[in-house]
C-alpha cells in the first residue's frame, strides 16, 4: 500500500497504483456488481485527481481512493463478504472523496443532483404552505419547480462535460 508522502513525491506513481489494482479488480467476476460502482467512473475520479490543481488537496482523496480499492479487492476475495460488506467499504472509504468532487468540482452522481434540488425546493414551498403565505399563489409548488429546472440545468451541464458518475 502506498503512503501519503509516495503520492506527493510522484504525481505518475497515483496512477500506477491506480492502475494496477484497477486491473486486479476487472478480472474479478461481477464485482461492478457487487459494489454497485462502476469502475469506469471511477477512474474518471482518479483521472481528476491526479491532475487537479493544488495536488496539495488531492493528496488525501488520492490515499483513500487507493485505500477504498485495496480494501475492496480483499473483501472481493472474502467468499463470506456480503452486500453490506461493500456498502460500509464505499460509505467509509469512498464517501468523502465523492462528497469533493461531487460539491466542489461539478460532478453529478446520476441524477442526485435533480432530485437534491426539487427537495430544496418542496420544502420551501411547504414552509411557505404552512406559513400561508402560498395560498397567494392558489398554493402551486413553485419553488420545486423552480429548483427542479435549476437541477435539470447543472444535470444537464455535469453531462455535457462527461462529469456524471454511477458511484
Amino acid at each position: 500500500m502506498s503512503s501519503i508522502q509516495d503520492l506527493e513525491n510522484d504525481k505518475t506513481y497515483f496512477m500506477k497504483e491506480y492502475n494496477i489494482l484497477i486491473s486486479e479488480l476487472k478480472q474479478k467476476n461481477r464485482i461492478e456488481e457487487q459494489t454497485n460502482i462502476s469502475l469506469t467512473d471511477l477512474t474518471k475520479v482518479a483521472k481528476y485527481l491526479n491532475t487537479a490543481k493544488p495536488q496539495s488537496h488531492m493528496r488525501n482523496h488520492k490515499f483513500a481512493l487507493l485505500e477504498y480499492l485495496t480494501e475492496l479487492k480483499s473483501l472481493s476475495e472474502n467468499k463470506n463478504a456480503t452486500e453490506i460488506d461493500f456498502l460500509n467499504l464505499k460509505k467509509d472509504k469512498l464517501n468523502s472523496v465523492m462528497h469533493f468532487v461531487n460539491i466542489k468540482n461539478g460532478f453529478s452522481i446520476r441524477n442526485n443532483l435533480i432530485h437534491s434540488y426539487a427537495l430544496i425546493g418542496i420544502i420551501i414551498d411547504i414552509i411557505l404552505s404552512i406559513s400561508g403565505i402560498a395560498k397567494h399563489y392558489h398554493y402551486i409548488p413553485i419553488f420545486m419547480m423552480i429548483f427542479l429546472i435549476i437541477g435539470s440545468i447543472k444535470h444537464k451541464k455535469a453531462k455535457s462535460k462527461n462529469k456524471i458518475l454511477e458511484l
